[in-house]
């Protein structure tokens, strides 16, 4: 974890209300835990939040934006087996969605 000290956030969340509370609040570019990944499982429980994401990097793929590392950590993560979905966010572009390797929310892009 980036920010391993997180018990004062009382994960996991299971209840959406509180899901979208608490990734409101460490989104904040402020909040500690606003940098890294934060996780939510098939069954939508927040599970951990300011995550480091190490993916293995995809041979052949075409990259359509160079935003940069997140995005590509992104990306490459949603080839793994057992991640359903990925997302990134950022100042300089909007939410941006994946599932196994292709944008899902392409309208995003800037």
């Amino acid at each position: 974890a980036i920010n391993s000290n997180n018990s004062s956030l009382n994960l996991p969340k299971t209840e959406y209300c509180e899901i979208l509370e608490t990734l409101l609040k460490v989104s904040s570019g402020t909040n500690p835990f606003h940098d890294g990944f934060h996780l939510i499982s098939k069954d939508f429980t927040l599970t951990h939040v300011s995550q480091y994401f190490s993916t293995p990097i995809i041979p052949n793929i075409v990259i359509e934006n160079q935003f940069g590392s997140r995005y590509r950590t992104a990306l490459y993560g949603s080839f793994l087996p057992e991640v359903l979905f990925t997302g990134v966010l950022s100042k300089n572009y909007g939410p941006i969605i994946f599932e196994n390797g292709k944008c899902i929310n392409p309208h995003y892009y800037i």
